[in-house]
């Protein structure tokens, strides 16, 4: 990777104050790359600040709810009017909120979740995509990079969340798989002037009770669940110019999960 190649240069990054977002936020930094984070309405200036005061890169905050249309043409407005470059675009956001419904068995999913997991996990992607591709075209280094996950390209093994109140609806793999195909079809109508990517994490330490982690474990051949820098090392990569030749690909972050 040409240590000076994402000096000036700009990521959006969706979901960009999460655990994964803000992991992939810093490794971009560290590198050069001023950042826009794109979230819910938030007070996490110590964020922001750590990461100019650190890498002393331009950040801001954009303050966006990608549950409503009107987010697209208001982000676009954005660069338009203040004139700002934009060379690559991290689609990280992924619905999760008390909405009834989500996060409950097959029995109990509901419709209005449906609504919000596709409008954040799959419509925001493309509507993002869409507003800012002439903005994204101007760019020599253009890239886009999406957030998918494993369940988006196999079922999920229920008898691992067992005794636990953890669960893996049906609207989230719909989700992520719909995610997948969408980053094909935009390499193919972006092409050659921006390439698309998608990168599938497998499950990510998050304090889960210990039973699922052993359960999830046991299917996996580096036996250990993914951290943050597993992902945003991919991230970075698939941004890179180690990979200007890679488009259209879902590269799979499991640990060997999808392997056995």
């Amino acid at each position: 990777m040409s240590s000076n190649y994402f000096n000036n240069t700009r990521a959006l990054i969706t979901g960009g104050l999460g655990n994964i977002g803000y992991d992939i936020a810093k490794s971009l930094a560290e590198i050069g790359c001023n950042l826009d984070l794109l979230d819910k309405e938030s007070d996490e200036d110590n964020k922001i600040q750590f990461l100019k005061t650190t890498y002393g890169i331009d950040v801001k905050l954009l303050k966006y709810d990608l549950l409503k249309e009107k987010s697209f043409s208001q982000i676009k407005n954005y660069y338009s009017k203040k004139k700002i470059n934009l060379d690559f675009i991290v689609n990280n956001a992924a619905f999760y909120d008390e909405t009834p419904g989500w996060g409950v068995d097959f029995e109990n999913e509901g419709y209005e979740a449906w609504i919000k997991v596709m409008k954040v996990n799959l419509l925001a992607p493309f509507f993002l995509c869409q507003s800012l591709e002439r903005i994204l075209n101007k760019s020599k280094k253009a890239s886009i990079v999406n957030i998918s996950s494993i369940y988006g390209s196999v079922a999920p093994d229920f008898s691992i969340y067992q005794g636990t109140k953890m669960n893996n609806p049906a609207a989230y793999g719909a989700s992520k798989g719909g995610l997948i195909q969408l980053t094909k079809w935009l390499s193919a109508r972006l092409a050659p002037r921006v390439r698309v990517n998608c990168i599938s994490p497998g499950g990510v330490e998050r304090n889960q009770p210990q039973i699922f982690k052993k359960r999830y474990m046991n299917k996996l051949l580096l036996k250990r669940m993914a951290n943050e820098s597993d992902v945003s090392n991919a991230v970075k990569f698939l941004l890179s110019d180690q990979s200007t030749y890679i488009t259209g690909q879902n590269i799979n972050v499991e640990g060997g999960f999808l392997t056995l």
